[in-house]
């Protein structure tokens, strides 16, 4: 039996009430017991004393993208050092399922080659079973993304769908939802998410609200035409579930920085015509995403692979391009180069694309170029052109979950290099709300708000008959530590973490423990 209480810890239960001095009573995979401290007694239960260490739910990672490294590094050291005990997966239009043709199949391996993780998966039900098998370290629950989806049924191209396109489409939704999926992501940023019309994803709304599931989306504008789309958003969410989870809500590129009071308005305003409409934020002002996305036309409609072969493929194309990129003017000290599968370029990573190309000798423009000729699918870079006070007034808001926007990775690079925000969000998350808010609403927003927003059943609260998702923490030495010159370096304060009841490995502090982790299903 598995049986242990944690005694005298402060105890933050993750609804947002002042904590207090409690024993927390564990049998099997759930809380059996909540007490004030002193007052529960168990006969034949371990005590692990815990007096000057704070104790609260473990935190829900509300916007990952672990969805095949979990499978090449399930004891997602990244996650589980800074608390994380379940991540919400399939983010931004792009999940690990459905797979159901050779050209998704191919599209997949390659955008995910350095986790050397065949894509052996078609439905949830099989992706769930292969994670299972690989026994992960955290909870991981999926939605089911759009761009995955429609790539299922006419490639990565941009052509416009047939109706009875559409209605496979809501087929394949409604087939994930059924095995358990949380709900519908879009990346409407990214190819073939880019080529939705409204009226194609209105197609979707109908399946969401049958099956009651949200709708979380990276909107189709982050910067010049934020406002619109995010007007678009709410408009298909009236028409679904009335659920809505904002991906990473930002205002992108300084010109764009006061739209902020204007989004904040238009949220209030769904909310209060009864839209549950929140978002996830990580915080830190430098974005990352595919370098490519620097590209001039035609390169904004392909997709990475499509680019990498093109660029490869023609020399004369390399060269028209890179002319191009040198007249667009961009800030080459603002571009960090984050993570790169091509050898020749990989030592790179953690420089800007200045200092890159003058350490090779080369022009930035052509650097790019190269780079992205020999591996657009696995070249990652950070961005600036985020606003640090916009930053802070969209923490302050309650409906603000915390989301990484990173893959689980292993304390070395051994499959990637991560942006800080995958070892260090959650810490630096909670510093800046509990300074305004409070500990126990910094608790609140990592824990009982992502589980209500994605229907987590018994978690993300300590209570009697909740899952035993658990964080024993230093709050006075809770800090995080990973920048961009060691991004993968653990936060401090962490002291144990347990996962359906079993104390993890992974954390750093404890590698005795089990990998206890499983595929949450939404019902």
């Amino acid at each position: 039996m598995n049986d242990f209480m944690i005694c005298g810890a402060l105890l933050y239960d993750g609804t947002g009430h002042p904590p207090y001095p409690a024993d927390v009573a564990v049998t099997e995979s759930r809380v059996a017991a909540v007490a004030p401290a002193g007052k529960l007694h168990r006969t034949g239960f371990r005590e692990i004393r815990a007096d000057g260490l704070s104790l609260s739910p473990g935190f829900i990672d509300a916007h990952g993208h672990s969805d095949v490294s979990i499978l090449a590094a399930p004891e997602a050291s990244g996650k589980i050092s800074q608390g994380v005990t379940t991540e919400i997966t399939g983010n931004c239009g792009l999940s690990a399922f459905p797979v159901l043709t050779d050209e998704v199949r191919e599209h997949l391996d390659n955008l995910y080659a350095a986790y050397h993780v065949p894509i052996t998966w078609s439905t949830l039900d099989d992706y769930a079973t292969e994670l299972n098998r690989r026994e992960p370290a955290i909870n991981i629950a999926s939605l089911c993304g759009h761009n995955t989806l429609r790539a299922n049924i006419s490639g990565y191209g941009g052509r416009t769908l047939a109706a009875a396109e559409l209605n496979r489409m809501a087929e394949l939704l409604g087939q994930a939802l059924h095995q358990g999926a949380a709900g519908l992501s879009t990346g409407l940023l990214y190819t073939p998410g880019r080529f939705a019309d409204t009226a194609e994803l209105l197609h979707l709304m109908s399946v969401l609200k049958k099956f009651d599931r949200l709708y979380a989306t990276h909107l189709r504008s982050e910067g010049d035409q934020l406002t619109e789309a995010l007007e678009e958003a709410v408009f298909l969410a009236k028409n679904g579930s009335r659920k809505l989870q904002v991906s990473h809500l930002k205002t992108a590129l300084p010109r764009n920085w006061d739209k902020l009071d204007r989004v904040l308005e238009l949220i209030r305003n769904a909310q209060s015509c009864g839209i549950r409409l929140t978002a996830d934020r990580y915080p830190y002002i430098r974005s990352q995403t595919s370098l490519s996305v620097i590209l001039p036309p035609p390169y904004d409609a392909m997709d990475d692979i499509s680019i990498r072969r093109t660029l490869c493929e023609n020399p004369a194309e390399q060269q028209k391009t890179a002319r191009e990129l040198a007249k667009s003017g961009r800030d080459w000290d603002s571009i960090l180069l984050t993570a790169s599968n091509c050898m020749e370029y990989a030592h790179l990573s953690g420089k800007t694309i200045a200092e890159a190309s003058k350490q090779l000798g080369m022009q930035p423009e052509d650097f790019c170029v190269d780079l992205m000729a020999k591996d657009a699918p696995g070249t990652m870079a950070a961005f600036a052109g985020m606003s640090e006070n916009n930053l802070k007034r969209i923490l302050a808001e309650e409906w603000v979950c915390c989301g990484t926007d990173e893959s689980a990775r292993p304390f070395d690079e051994s499959i990637g290099r991560s942006h800080p925000r995958g070892f260090g969000s959650f810490p630096e998350f909670m510093k800046r709300v509990a300074a305004e808010s409070g500990m126990s609403e910094a608790v609140r927003r990592v824990t009982s708000l992502p589980a209500s927003v994605f229907s987590l059943k018994d978690r993300g609260i300590v209570r009697e008959g909740a899952f035993a998702d658990l964080v024993l923490f230093d709050e006075a030495d809770f800090h995080a530590n990973a920048d961009f010159t060691e991004p993968h370096k653990p936060a401090s304060g962490i002291r144990m973490v347990w996962v359906n009841g079993t104390l993890s490995c992974g954390c750093g502090l404890d590698r005795t423990g089990k990998r206890s982790g499983t595929f949450l299903r939404i019902c």
